[in-house]
């Protein structure tokens, strides 16, 4: 047991190292994961955003914005809390299926220095990635019925979906086992067994009050909006054309490619079979390739990122040789056939995973899918390890397998620490800090393309800048009572060859503004006078 807790003190350490200087050089990335924090700061009952925008998710950030008041910080915070748990949660996944503990130790390791955890962007599949595999590690730890097992796994499926909507899939699968094993072990005779069922209902019956239905309320369909999108993606890359800047231009050659009444798969599959099938097997493709990818990135990339010299490869294929070469075959041959497999535990997993195996294939392989794939890679993994046995060498029986991983790691650790503790430009958190300390007195009316407005203190309106069109920029401000105009990079750019806003540079004083830089990269800010203290 104390080797367990000096594995899980490695694993926080090398998390430490991997997060604790985060700020000075990850920027920050606008997307769905500003929106996620966007809902979490305003979180309320209903939830305004809909069951479809991770109304868990929101909770999560809503709870950890009680303990980390500034909206920056928070944002910072949760991007390492989340990574420091994944590596933590695939070590907890990997000692429940029997691992042994430095190969768990080292995986985990690998993991949490990857390109799968701290940059994968949304930050919110990290979270019901960790929930997955605590489920996993729970019902393979702790011995019990069939039935309390997918009981506990169509739970986890459902709070899952209240992050990302397709994981409801997995609470409806999960109910089908459930009811079998129910009916097969006559569960029903034990009243501990229905004091469970009626608990379960309970839960489910609230979070569908609480927050609706997360595959089929809302809005807008999310899933129609993401074939539509990462058809053409596909249809480009076919193609050989670039992709459309805005989601209204994929939309439009999405219609101009397969008719304007295709809407979904199904209507593709229906009436463009071709295109639809084409689409399923490029995903499946590319699928395999970036799984392989993956892979090759945790066991390979991660242990020698930084090192790019050709006797990297040497190295590593000399490590593998001596690998192959200490592995006793007959001993590993028959442990393979004589051990037997955890059936029902493979299918809790595949039930949990199910979700993103289907939208890899039937909308595309997107990075926050595949980090879910990665949970039956370490299954696959954790399954030959278990059944590999090495050959006894005399002179190296007294250094024991723990200990030289304890050395090895130490090393590992030690090189890693210089590339996480350096400064490089964060332009986006630098106009972040500048705005956040303006204080404006008066509500801000935000003419943007980015979402800066989440860090604001106080609410604010916006304008998307696809709103002017008329070619006099002064009028357009104006008539929309814009106060705060935040000139980043990308604005300055999509401005650049406009004459009307070129006019609003030389007269933007006389219209009540003031000019203030606001990071290292040339982006400023145009604010009223009035709303500075």
């Amino acid at each position: 047991m104390r080797l367990h807790w000096l594995s899980i003190f490695i694993l926080l350490a090398a998390g430490i190292i991997l997060v604790h200087y985060l700020p000075a050089w990850r920027d920050v990335e606008f997307g769905d994961e500003t929106t996620y924090l966007g809902s979490g700061l305003s979180f309320s009952i209903p939830f305004p955003g809909g069951a479809q925008w991770g109304p868990m998710y929101a909770a999560w950030y809503a709870f950890w914005h009680l303990l980390v008041p500034e909206r920056l910080d928070l944002y910072y915070f949760n991007w390492a809390l989340l990574s420091i748990l994944a590596g933590l949660s695939v070590f907890l996944f990997l000692r429940s299926l029997g691992t042994p503990l430095a190969a768990s130790t080292w995986l985990a390791v690998l993991f949490l220095f990857s390109n799968q955890n701290l940059p994968l962007n949304p930050k919110i599949s990290i979270a019901p990635f960790c929930l997955i595999l605590g489920t996993l590690s729970f019902i393979h730890l702790r011995p019990d019925t069939h039935f309390r097992r997918f009981l506990i796994v169509s739970f986890a499926g459902l709070v899952c979906a209240y992050c990302r909507p397709e994981f409801y899939l997995s609470f409806l699968l999960g109910l089908f086992p459930t009811a079998f094993w129910f009916w097969k072990e006559k569960a029903f005779r034990q009243q501990n067994n229905l004091i469970r069922l009626g608990v379960f209902g309970v839960l489910v019956i609230g979070l569908h009050l609480l927050f609706g239905n997360p595959l089929f309320g809302g809005d807008d369909n999310r899933s129609t909006v993401a074939f539509q999108q990462h058809f053409v993606v596909n249809y480009c890359l076919w193609t050989h054309r670039p992709e459309p800047l805005t989601i209204e231009a994929q939309l439009q050659l999405f219609h101009q490619v397969l008719g304007e009444d295709v809407q979904t798969l199904t209507d593709a599959l229906k009436t463009q079979p071709g295109w639809a099938f084409k689409h399923i097997f490029s995903n499946f493709t590319n699928t395999l390739i970036a799984n392989l990818n993956n892979i090759a990135d945790i066991l390979y990339q991660t242990l020698f990122r930084g090192w790019y010299s050709p006797w990297r490869m040497v190295l590593a294929a000399g490590i593998a040789l001596v690998f192959l070469w200490l592995v006793d075959y007959r001993s590993t041959w028959r442990n393979f056939r004589q051990k037997s497999v955890d059936g029902w535990g493979l299918a809790a997993l595949l039930t949990l995973i199910f979700p993103t195996l289907m939208a890899t294939l039937l909308v595309y392989p997107r990075t926050h899918y595949l980090v879910f794939h990665l949970i039956l890679l370490l299954w696959g993994i954790a399954f030959v390890i278990q059944r590999l046995s090495f050959r006894q060498l005399a002179p190296f029986q007294r250094f024991s397998i723990p200990f030289l991983s304890l050395l090895l790691l130490s090393i590992f650790i030690t090189l890693q620490f210089p590339r996480y503790h350096r400064s490089i430009p964060t332009p986006t958190a630098e106009n972040i800090r500048f705005i956040t300390q303006l204080k404006p007195k008066e509500r801000l009316r935000v003419l943007e393309r980015d979402w800066y407005r989440v860090f604001l203190d106080q609410d604010s309106d916006w304008i998307h800048v696809e709103e002017y069109t008329n070619g006099d920029f002064n009028a357009f401000v104006q008539q929309k009572n814009i106060n705060f105009i935040l000139m980043t990079q990308d604005m300055q750019t999509y401005f650049a060859k406009d004459a009307g806003f070129a006019a609003f540079l030389t007269q933007y004083q006389s219209a009540g503004f003031v000019k203030l830089k606001t990071n290292s990269e040339g982006a400023y800010l145009f604010i009223k006078q009035s709303l500075l203290p």
